[in-house]
């Protein structure tokens, strides 16, 4: 079973050896805006002004406003915290330059030889930095909303001015950063694969010609590591000098693939290919993880997900997949929008109201040709005032400014059940009578919405959380009646997400692709890259 991808409510350990009212809120990071956090308890007599801080962000400015303009970060261990903990963002992919970094090593190192007027500006980088990444860290170096306009993802509240001062105060600076980062699953192994591939950096491959197999071949240790990294050799391949036949056949393998001489060996072009194909999945690795931060932090108890470049569409309950369904998701030009909502109504024989893309598009340009497109398709039409408009009336030139509505039942282009959930795009999970999509590898076939393979299994996961008192046959009565029926299952909350990552690796450092349909990943490198 695939488990839900769940995050804890998100705790700090106490630290202090007995644990008062003040100590109680060392234990949590601090998500609402409203809260009061008490100054620091001791802090030097160096005072400032709040014109001192006009020129910060924000978040900085709240937090030195309830420190009564005093300093922060004043103790040491606070101090290399922070910077152990922005060095190790690496491994989550996220962008620190080199010089940032280099310049709170500094000022930590010089710190008590530094003037009064310096230590408060070295004050107001640290804050800085910490506010920026731990917000980077959880809501992504990157709004979604400002790169993509279809994808509905909100920025998760968090009160790092709030935070940063328990955090000073009980020197919880690396343990805020570790509680904040995503305990998604997906998340956890896509950052230790990146962490990997860090590691194996280090090394140097260098080519080898002729052997013969069990030959002892130093240059095998390193190179081997990177095989097993690429998923092209097995990992239970001991990674010894020894030239066995399991990394001939690897070789032999990437080299094909590569569309190099196969001949088992390792020339400069065999090495290069390995070191190109190893810089693609860290590119990838970087901006999945940006996206699972973009992504909600915790799953509710049950919820249906789709992972769009999978085409794949996944319901969970409790933690353990229930069902796993293919999808048909939409087309480049028409894109399946990311988002998050909850489920509220399923429909039974839907009734379909064509959308302006698809009026515009197709539907007006067919009827055009062919006036019996709107009986043979059981539509309605409808004007600007309601009524209904006959066929023979209808006028072409303004076919975009009418309404159109698809009879529910046999023949509908929603098939026989819908499933609706609040968005600002329009779109909805259904059934198809297009059928022949879901025989396809590659699935972007849709105008938007999803159409899911199997939908009155997902009917029944579904009607057996809500109990809207429906069984099977009894779905399967109403359905036969070819009369629209809508049945609410808010009562009981499923969340829907229409989420997109394109790399995913298991437990094991194992590497799934999926294909960027959307086009998405080079951009979001090059903005992450900046």
């Amino acid at each position: 079973m695939i488990k839900k991808l769940l995050l804890p409510t998100v705790l700090l350990t106490c630290v202090l050896s007995s644990c008062g009212e003040r100590s109680k809120q060392a234990m949590r990071v601090i998500y609402g805006e409203n809260e009061i956090v008490e100054a620091l308890n001791e802090v030097p007599n160096i005072q400032f002004d709040s014109l001192q801080t006009s020129a910060l962000q924000e978040d900085v400015r709240l937090f030195y406003k309830n420190n009564d303009y005093h300093l922060g970060w004043f103790h040491a261990d606070n101090r290399q915290q922070l910077i152990e903990s922005v060095a190790d963002l690496k491994y989550d992919g996220i962008n620190i330059t080199p010089k940032s970094l280099d310049t709170l090593v500094n000022l930590n190192a010089t710190y008590e030889q530094l003037k009064e007027t310096d230590k408060i500006q070295a004050d107001f980088l640290f804050s800085t930095m910490y506010v920026n990444t731990l917000d980077h860290l959880f809501n992504g170096s990157i709004r979604a909303k400002r790169l993509y306009g279809d994808w509905e993802i909100t920025p998760k509240p968090l009160n790092t001015s709030a935070t940063m001062l328990l955090a000073l105060e009980h020197k919880n600076i690396g343990l805020t950063y570790d509680s904040i980062r995503t305990k998604q699953p997906v998340y956890t192994q896509l950052r230790n694969k990146l962490s990997s591939y860090y590691a194996l950096e280090k090394d140097s491959l260098k080519p080898f010609k002729q052997a013969k197999l069990n030959d002892t071949i130093p240059e095998l240790i390193a190179l081997k590591k990177h095989l097993i990294f690429l998923d092209q050799l097995g990992d239970s391949i001991e990674t010894n000098a020894i030239y066995d036949q399991g990394t001939a056949q690897s070789i032999k393998a990437f080299q094909t693939q590569k569309k190099l001489n196969a001949t088992g060996f390792t020339d400069t072009k065999t090495i290069d290919a390995l070191l190109r194909e190893e810089n693609k999945l860290k590119e990838k690795i970087i901006v999945n993880l940006e996206r699972w931060r973009w992504f909600p932090r915790e799953f509710s108890s049950h919820y249906i997900l789709v992972n769009i470049p999978a085409y794949s569409l996944v319901s969970v309950s409790n933690q353990d997949t229930i069902q796993q369904h293919k999808v048909v998701v939409g087309t480049a030009a028409r894109k399946t929008p990311i988002l998050s909502s909850t489920l509220t109504t399923v429909v039974l024989n839907p009734t379909w109201t064509v959308p302006p893309t698809i009026k515009k598009n197709d539907l007006v340009p067919k009827a055009s040709n062919d006036l019996s497109y709107f009986s043979r398709l059981n539509f309605t039409i409808y004007n600007s005032q309601g009524k209904v408009v006959s066929p023979e009336n209808w006028d072409a030139s303004k076919g975009t400014s009418y309404r159109y509505v698809q009879k529910g039942g046999q023949g509908n282009t929603l098939g026989r059940v819908k499933f609706m959930f609040q968005n600002n795009h329009a779109v909805y999970l259904h059934d198809t009578p297009s059928q022949w999509g879901f025989a396809r590898n590659n699935r972007n076939l849709s105008s938007g919405c999803v159409r899911v393979q199997n939908p009155f299994d997902l009917t029944s996961y579904i009607f057996e959380l809500a109990s809207p008192n429906l069984t099977k046959e009894d779905v399967e009565k109403i359905v036969a009646t070819q009369e629209t029926k809508s049945v609410s299952v808010s009562d009981t909350p499923i969340d829907v997400h229409l989420l997109y990552w394109t790399v995913q690796v298991d437990s094991k450092g194992h590497i799934t692709y999926f294909q960027d349909i959307y086009k998405y990943d080079e951009e979001l490198y090059k903005r992450l890259s900046k």
